[in-house]
């Protein structure tokens, strides 16, 4: 299980930033398959210097290179509010 703790204020938007807490050791694409199993959240996966997929409720609406979705997660921030949530994944 995830988990979200936010590291920068909240805007005016009501959006904020967001450290996530790994539970253990991922992938890209169990990360990938660990946020979709929320399926109350939309945004987008960008995995730095990588590819990016936008996802709705569940169900990603593109795919992530085969390459990039195997890659280790090192660290991951997101940015987000009500439904919305970006993910940054950084890799090693």
């Amino acid at each position: 299980m995830l988990k979200l703790r936010q590291n920068a204020p909240t805007r005016g938007d009501c959006m904020s930033g967001y450290e996530v807490i790994l539970d253990k050791d991922y992938t890209v694409k169990e990360l990938l398959d660990e946020v979709l199993s929320r399926t109350g959240e939309w945004g987008y996966f960008c995995v730095k210097n990588g590819s990016s997929i936008e996802y709705r409720y569940g169900k990603c609406l593109s795919a992530l290179s085969g390459i990039d979705s195997q890659k280790q997660v090192s660290s991951v921030n997101a940015s987000g509010g009500y439904s919305r949530m970006d993910y940054t994944i950084n890799t090693k």
